[in-house]
């Protein structure tokens, strides 16, 4: 009886597993964690030395969790309560590995505002870690929103121009951070990306979320088209650079606030163009999925992808969790 007992538990494994993953898809993902609600959002980065972090919502607006993995994504510490921000009320931001190995968490706090719409109102908040992201330094703000815009909001990594020199994409401006000094300007050509990724490619060029690229530092800007559908509330999607010069978009299909599945759009030449007709699926549970999903894609090592994403719905087994998955970068 045991051993039948084992054997169905087994094959109840392969068949979730067959259905949450394409016919060819990667390895099966890990459960980081249940019981999850609200502005789960997730972040991600792998630091200097191969830890992956992922930072992300377990309790709407009070309570953001850190887990951490030593292995390239197979296991996960317990997640912990992210210190610096257990006194605010939050909604989750980014992680970056900045060049010199530091790691840079941005989150975004909510504030009372009687002028804005609902009385409240958010701008964003940063900390470095110097040691892995064991422990974090003291919170430092950005500014907060300039009326009419309601928010100031970020949810993309940064991108590092130079040392200190950090490209912020937020909700109602997109600047230049100079984190010695604390002062804001303008990016390349002025205009305002909004929430959405913008990520440099190997050979220096800048990709936006928005469609664009350019080859200049953002003084100018040529439209990509067709483009990933990632310019439509853009703080849910995802874009990454490869080591190997590869772009890769995660695309939501389906209609509904999390659509029904979610893909990988890779670009091989410098984001000038999309292979669509090739695009992976990366997760289908073949129903609606439960919340936006954001997924989040970093590079564990030469070979490998980790996404971590988030799913609400109570009815899949084990309820509503945060996932990783690793993808074999030659599946793309």
């Amino acid at each position: 009886m045991k051993s039948a007992t084992c054997c169905l538990a087994l094959m109840l494994v392969a068949i979730f597993s067959a259905r949450v993953s394409a016919a060819d898809g990667p390895s099966p993902f890990v459960r980081l964690a249940s019981g999850v609600s609200g502005h789960v959002h997730p972040a991600a980065c792998v630091t200097k030395k191969g830890t992956v972090l992922v930072i992300f919502g377990q309790q709407e607006y009070i309570d953001l969790r850190i887990t951490r993995s030593t292995d390239v994504g197979k296991s996960w510490s317990e997640p912990a309560k992210y210190g610096p921000t257990q006194k605010v009320n939050i909604y989750p931001g980014s992680l970056t590995t900045l060049a010199d190995g530091r790691i840079l968490h941005v989150w975004n706090v909510w504030y009372a505002d009687k002028e804005a719409k609902g009385g409240k109102t958010r701008f964003a908040q940063f900390s470095l870690s110097e040691d892995d992201g064991v422990t974090w330094g003291e919170p430092k703000s950005l500014a907060k929103p300039k009326a009419p815009e309601p928010h100031s909001v970020n949810r993309h990594p940064i991108v590092e121009l130079a040392r200190d020199q950090w490209l912020f994409p937020l909700m109602d401006r997109t600047i230049v951070y100079d984190a010695k000094t604390g002062e804001e300007k303008p990016f390349g050509d002025g205009r305002n990306h909004g929430l959405v990724p913008i990520v440099k490619t190997a050979k220096g060029t800048l990709i936006s979320g928005l469609g664009l690229r350019s080859t200049d530092s953002g003084k100018t800007w040529d439209t990509v088209s067709p483009f990933p559908k990632i310019n439509t509330d853009g703080w849910r999607y995802d874009l990454m650079a490869a080591d190997n010069g590869c772009l890769v978009a995660g695309e939501v299909i389906g209609p509904g606030v999390g659509g029904d599945k979610w893909r990988f759009v890779v670009s091989r030449d410098d984001g000038k163009t999309w292979d669509f007709e090739t695009a992976k699926d990366f997760y289908n549970p073949g129903r609606p999925i439960g919340g936006r999903a954001c997924p989040k894609t970093v590079q564990l090592d030469q070979e490998t992808l980790g996404t971590v994403f988030y799913d609400v719905d109570e009815k899949q087994t084990g309820g509503s969790g945060v996932f990783f998955l690793r993808t074999p970068l030659k599946r793309l």
